[in-house]
């Protein structure tokens, strides 16, 4: 190992014994993680980014000029390794690939979504930095890669799922103020429904309550539909949500708009009665 120090203190490169060594250490870790020199050539590929893309360390040592970004993004482009090797001012254009980047010193971290690796795509966390000699000159850089797709789809049922609290909340003291009428019910619901479902901003909704319609302004039928039907005392009340765009439905928002159609069921039951 001394003698490995001594030749990266009097070389710009990295010899092979060095990089025998660089990939014996990298080997040992859990998270996808690679190396290349300062010609970004690939020095070392471990056996994490090997499972993460289907490419063994034989097929991509030695290869440079972005061989490394196809693996993982599917395409030649420059990815967070060679931005480790640029100036905070070059790395502007590039960072927008990005879902969040922040620089640390030398050091960069972000987070990106690739469609390319798995069915279904993969969100992942990466962090890079350059890799000097003992003389501080720049011999190359390392790049380790995590898969948090897990994590991420946690956190966004989570939020989906607040979101579906928060509407059933507003419906609920919606439904419970006394003093507005059947109309004023209808139309209050049917905003409420749009916030609580995924996509807000592609949402419509109508409901019909004996045989009177009640719509968004950007009502239009589509075949992303999810429909609820029941009676109010021989009256048809049938709440139906529409996607604008090519989405699919949780099971959860076919329970919400279940629940909320009984829950309106209820409320109208009990104003019907006042009425007669």
């Amino acid at each position: 190992m001394n003698n490995n120090i001594r030749d990266i203190k009097n070389s710009d490169e990295i010899d092979e014994n060095l990089k025998h060594t660089l990939s014996e250490i990298i080997n040992f870790l859990p998270d996808a993680t690679f190396i290349i020199d300062r010609n970004n050539k690939i020095i070392a590929w471990n056996t994490a980014i090997e499972d993460l893309t289907g490419v063994k360390a034989k097929e991509v040592i030695g290869k440079s000029s972005f061989d490394y970004s196809k693996p993982i993004y599917g395409d030649k482009r420059p990815i967070l390794i060679d931005l480790a090797l640029k100036s905070e001012k070059e790395t502007e254009e590039i960072k927008e690939n990005y879902l969040s980047f922040e620089r640390h010193g030398d050091t960069i971290i972000a987070e990106s979504y690739v469609p390319f690796l798995k069915k279904g795509g993969v969100y992942i966390w990466a962090k890079a930095r350059p890799l000097y000699n003992t003389n501080g000159k720049m011999i190359g850089a390392i790049e380790t890669i995590r898969d948090i797709t897990h994590q991420k789809l946690t956190e966004r049922n989570l939020q989906e799922r607040v979101k579906e609290l928060n509407c059933l909340f507003q419906i609920t003291k919606l439904l419970n103020n006394p003093n507005i009428s059947l109309d004023e019910i209808l139309i209050d619901t049917l905003e409420n429904i749009c916030c609580g479902l995924q996509y807000p901003d592609i949402t419509c909704a109508k409901i019909v309550f004996n045989g009177k319609e009640f719509k968004t302004n950007n009502y239009k039928q589509t075949p992303w539909s999810l429909k609820h039907k029941t009676t109010v005392k021989d009256k048809k009340l049938i709440l139906e949500v529409n996607y604008l765009e090519n989405k699919p439905f949780l099971n959860e928002e076919k329970d919400l708009l279940e629940e909320i159609t009984g829950e309106l069921k209820l409320v109208l039951l009990y104003k019907l009665e006042w009425i007669i």
